[in-house]
């Protein structure tokens, strides 16, 4: 079954605990895991459960260096995790923020081009303004 990414409901944020099952349930699902960094070129590969799992740690064990408080990863589902959004503390926005920021990576069972269309999560580029007055 085919997930739209930003119209599933996910089950919000989780705890660092929640974080270590997460891995340890990904480690155990025996399944090969796709990921890909949404705005960083779009950079992707398909990995087996031990090396997702070794993935989701190390970017885990990153971002607690920053923000030790909060987990930055959503998942659809914890009971049957098949699409995780992991977001960075330092490209997420300001609390201010109107809109959802996009999401650093996603890793899923699924190939990412299945799952969304994923310029939707790329930064908007304005065009440069023209003319006298341009600020």
């Amino acid at each position: 079954m085919s997930y739209k990414v930003d119209t599933v409901a996910f089950s919000g944020l989780l705890r660092w605990e929640d974080v270590e099952k997460l891995i340890s349930d990904v480690k155990d699902s025996g399944s090969s895991w796709h990921y890909v960094y949404t705005q960083l070129d779009d950079e992707k590969d398909k990995i087996d459960a031990g090396k997702a799992a070794d993935f989701l740690k190390e970017r885990m064990e990153e971002i607690k260096k920053i923000d030790k408080i909060c987990g930055w990863f959503y998942v659809h589902t914890k009971e049957n995790p098949s699409i995780i959004k992991i977001y960075h503390p330092r490209m997420s926005g300001g609390g201010c923020s109107l809109t959802t920021p996009p999401p650093w990576i996603i890793v899923s069972l699924e190939k990412p081009e299945d799952i969304a269309d994923l310029e939707s999560y790329k930064p908007i580029i304005k065009p440069k303004k023209k003319g006298i007055f341009k600020w």
